[in-house]
C-alpha cells in the first residue's frame, strides 16, 4: 500500500510532456526531463528560469544540455505541504539538440 505522502505530487505533468518520459526516447531527452524535474523539487524557480512576461506565475526554463525549453507554472502553497505546487505545461524539444 502507498504511502498517503506519495499519493499526491506537487509537481504535475501535462499530458503533452508524458511522450518524453517513454522507453523509446533518446537518452538524452529522457535524462534533461527528469533533470528538469528534479531541479524543479529542489527550486521551482532555478537560476537559468526566466518569467514569461504577461503570465503571472509562469516561467520558461532551459533544459539541460540545451536539449530543449520547458514552460511551467509556479502554484500557492498549503501549510504542511513541501513546497509549491508546479505544473509543467510543455516541453519543446530542439531539432537540432546534441544526442549523446
Amino acid at each position: 500500500m502507498l504511502n498517503a505522502r506519495f499519493a499526491e505530487d506537487r509537481i504535475r505533468l501535462s499530458p503533452a510532456v508524458y511522450p518524453l518520459l517513454a522507453p523509446d526516447v533518446s537518452a538524452s531527452v529522457f535524462s534533461a526531463v527528469v533533470n528538469l524535474l528534479v531541479e524543479l523539487r529542489v527550486n521551482p524557480v532555478p537560476p537559468p528560469a526566466q518569467p514569461v512576461p504577461g503570465r503571472p506565475g509562469w516561467y520558461s526554463a532551459p533544459l539541460s544540455r540545451d536539449v530543449g525549453l520547458a514552460e511551467y507554472h509556479v502554484g500557492g502553497t498549503e501549510p504542511g505541504q513541501d513546497g509549491p505546487n508546479i505544473y509543467v505545461a510543455r516541453i519543446v524539444i530542439s531539432d537540432d539538440r546534441p544526442d549523446f
